[in-house]
């Protein structure tokens, strides 16, 4: 049986287009958490793939090869 992956939801700060990473704020259960790390692989949409200030997402959290926190299973949430 798969362990169902925890959903979080937070706002892009920064998104760099051209290097495909940039952060996001987040918070745990009201609890202001450290900006996580988005990297252009983890967001699911087709096509090029970017994120715009303010915009929010949903997204779980992952390692990055470091064991760094990183989002993974980046969406936009729609409006």
């Amino acid at each position: 049986m798969q362990e169902e992956k925890k959903v979080y939801y937070g706002e892009v700060l920064f998104f760099d287009p051209k290097r495909g990473y940039g952060f996001a704020q987040w918070d745990n259960e009201g609890v202001k958490q450290r900006d996580i790390f988005i990297h252009f692989s983890d967001i699911n949409m087709e096509g090029f793939k970017t994120l715009y200030k303010a915009q929010k997402i949903s997204f779980s959290l992952g390692v990055n090869k470091h064991g760094a926190p990183k989002a993974i299973e980046v969406a936009i949430v729609k409006a």
